[in-house]
């Protein structure tokens, strides 16, 4: 260029201020600054304008480093001696400067800062025109590895922050968020650290109500939370404090809760556990807020998801929903919480209890529970779904979580009886088969689990329908092995669990014909258990039938077993449970069959087992016998008197085919021998052809 392009600016002057030495150009800033206020004097603003283009294009912009840095406080001093006039060139102020910042030469980014911090401070309000530039450029600059470009920055910054709050009412928020939204998820320090103080600062002054954008920069948020600075971790948690405190106190639209509760659901199953935290404290708060409520009930199904692992949370929103179901059951509607949410719920409750750890498993098994209890016609749908899930958890090691499952299986065996005068549904029946099956294929699971699951089962539902429906199921069991270990299970718990009282009553009494029946249920089921079989017929006093099964061992092959279950079975007759039996002793006229019967068991016992000498023990208390005290006249007379008052008297025992019952017996024991035939046939390979 020559020196008349640079006029009004001398040779001398442009010379000075493209000098190399930082006093030089100084000097020629003060002489620009000097002949601007001379020009404003006269108002002569072309000449203005032209300088301001000079040092724009001709020294800002230049490829020469010198040219840019003169040019940089050449601008400043122009903008100074202007004053509030400065506006009409802002276009030859703002924007060369800040093309200046992502110089590759630090002394000229620096110099950079410090012309827009002088042109700022005389700009004010007008150099918010060019916020969302000057907060792109800054966020870059603060970060910068020169630390005088970075104090520079960060001086500009405090200006800037200054002249917002000065002038809130020109600063346009809703144009700064869309980029905010970009900037929020960069992974540097400073930058994030230098957000985090600008969302604070905008979130301190009420009238840009910042609450409005959160769900846009929530997520962002969440990212510099996990920031692993102590100090950029501990900012951005004050900020969501102060957010949440200025939300509850606020009224916002119901869609914006439910953008950021879908950010905070996913943010709830972040590893790191601050984030997690934060997230889980807003779902806690939101569950709290009335206002929420109608908006977090379709979203059941994540927030399940994301807050499972808290006890809390989880217990605020059970509430909840069984508050829905109680609207609904008044009002005979779900809006809030329609089946395509239950069936997510469903979905993640199923997940978890596949896959998920052992707590977190009990949690989702007790939701299970808990939506059957609330929504029971809603799940109904979803048990066919279930069913498979809720059956492998009756391996769980966990107590807990084979309990809730069986509670589970109780609510949905009493769920939408078809027919009323049923007690239970056909899934009752279903699960006593499919139960069975999982007693037949694991039975380590049938030894460690079998009688606690059917105790509880005998707990939580009528253990006349158990017994029954279980008995029925064992009845047509084509694996006689293990229909004798069942039976042996169910006849242990039947002579000594606490919660079997009223069924033991019932048969003991056998009162009515409905006991008579049951006793012939069990009776045919018990056929796989000769000893088991013995144990009922004491139980239910039907002392002729259990002398004549114990004369039929003859024909058994008596193993280690069989007397095994001989010696716990004369445990349990000296048990409470059996006292009317050892007290019917005492009647030795009416209950020689049961002596004998007690003698035949005492045969079989080896002599020095302690079970023998407790039944010897037992008998030796037993008077004389009836042969010594009666004649066989007197016992002829008895029994026809006792025969006479059975015609006379409805004893539904009377009903009972004890004949056909024990061909019954007789052709059960045949099958068994068959089948230990067959388990124990030697089958030649190929080998041996």
């Amino acid at each position: 260029m020559s020196d008349r392009d640079y006029l009004p600016l001398s040779t001398t002057l442009v010379k000075t201020l493209t000098d190399k030495l930082y006093e030089k150009r100084k000097t020629a800033a003060l002489e620009i600054e000097k002949m601007v206020r001379e020009f404003m004097t006269v108002q002569n603003y072309e000449q203005i304008e032209r300088i301001c283009k000079i040092l724009s294009e001709y020294f800002v912009l230049s490829q020469n480093g010198n040219f840019r840095r003169g040019g940089l406080i050449g601008i400043a001093a122009l903008a100074i001696a202007c004053g509030k006039e400065a506006q009409r060139f802002k276009a030859y102020l703002v924007p060369p400067v800040l093309q200046c910042f992502l110089d590759n030469d630090p002394k000229v980014r620096y110099y950079a800062c410090e012309s827009l911090y002088n042109i700022a401070k005389v700009l004010r309000t007008v150099t918010l025109s060019y916020f969302n530039e000057i907060f792109d450029s800054l966020s870059k600059l603060v970060c910068d590895l020169e630390p005088t470009v970075k104090s520079g920055a960060e001086l500009c910054d405090r200006l800037l922050k200054d002249i917002v709050i000065e002038t809130c009412s020109q600063f346009e928020v809703i144009a700064f968020i869309p980029l905010l939204r970009e900037r929020i998820y960069v992974r540097n320090a400073f930058t994030r650290q230098f957000i985090v103080s600008w969302v604070s600062l905008l979130t301190s002054v009420p009238e840009f109500d910042m609450v409005q954008y959160l769900p846009e920069i929530m997520d962002g948020l969440f990212h510099i939370l996990g920031d692993p600075n102590p100090e950029i971790r501990k900012s951005c948690e004050i900020l969501f404090s102060e957010f949440l405190t200025i939300l509850k106190n606020s009224q916002v639209q119901p869609d914006m809760f439910e953008d950021m509760t879908r950010i905070l659901i996913q943010n709830c199953q972040a590893s790191d556990e601050l984030i997690q935290y934060t997230a889980l404290h807003w779902l806690r708060e939101f569950l709290n807020m009335s206002k929420c409520h109608q908006v977090l009930l379709p979203h059941s199904a994540g927030l399940l998801s994301a807050v499972l692992p808290s006890k809390e949370i989880n217990s605020i929103l059970r509430q909840l929903i069984k508050n829905e179901s109680s609207k609904r059951s008044e009002n005979n509607a779900t809006q809030n919480l329609p089946d395509l949410t239950i069936t997510k719920m469903v979905e993640v409750l199923k997940t978890q209890i596949q896959s998920g750890a052992s707590p977190s498993r009990i949690i989702a098994l007790g939701w299970v529970h808990h939506l059957f209890e609330c929504l029971q016609e809603q799940m109904v749908a979803h048990i066919d779904v279930l069913f498979p899930t809720l059956f492998r958890v009756l391996s769980d090691p966990t107590d807990e979580a084979v309990l809730l499952v069986l509670q589970v299986f109780a609510l949905i065996s009493t769920s939408n009886r078809a027919n009323t005068d049923r007690n239970y549904n056909d899934y009752f029946t279903k699960f006593i088969i499919v139960l069975m099956d999982l007693f037949r294929t694991d039975r380590g699971l049938l030894e460690a689990r079998g009688s606690f699951i059917i105790r509880q089962l005998c707990m939580l539902l009528s253990p006349e329908d158990i017994y029954k429906t279980l008995s029925e199921t064992l009845a047509n069991e084509p694996d006689t092995n293990f229909a004798a270990i069942m039976v042996k299970i169910l006849s242990s718990i039947l002579l000594t669990s606490t919660e079997l009282h009223d069924l033991r009553v019932k048969l003991k009494n056998l009162q009515t014909t409905e006991s008579a029946d049951l006793f012939v249920c069990l009776y045919k089921t018990w056929c796989h258990n000769p000893i088991a079989l013995v144990a009922l017929c004491f139980l239910s006093q039907n002392y002729d039938h259990a002398c004549k099964l114990v004369q039929l061992f003859a024909d058994i092959e008596v193993t280690v077993d069989f007397l095994i279950e001989i010696d716990k079975l004369v445990q349990l007759l000296e048990s409470p449970i059996f006292t009317y039996l050892r007290l019917a002793l005492l009647d030795v006229e009416n209950n020689q069959t049961l002596i004998r019967a007690l003698c035949g068991l005492l045969m079989l016992l080896p002599g020095k087992t302690d079970a023998f000498h407790v039944l010897r023990r037992r008998l030796e208390c037993v008077p004389n016998f009836i042969d010594k005290f009666t004649s066989l006249d007197k016992r002829v007379a008895n029994l026809s008197m006792n025969a006479k008052v059975n015609e006379t008297t409805n004893d539904p025992r009377k009903n009972i085919n004890f004949d056909e019952l024990q061909q019954y017996y007789l052709a059960i024991q045949n099958k068994h021998v068959d089948s230990k035939k067959q388990r124990y046939r030697y089958a030649p390979t190929s080998d041996g052809l």
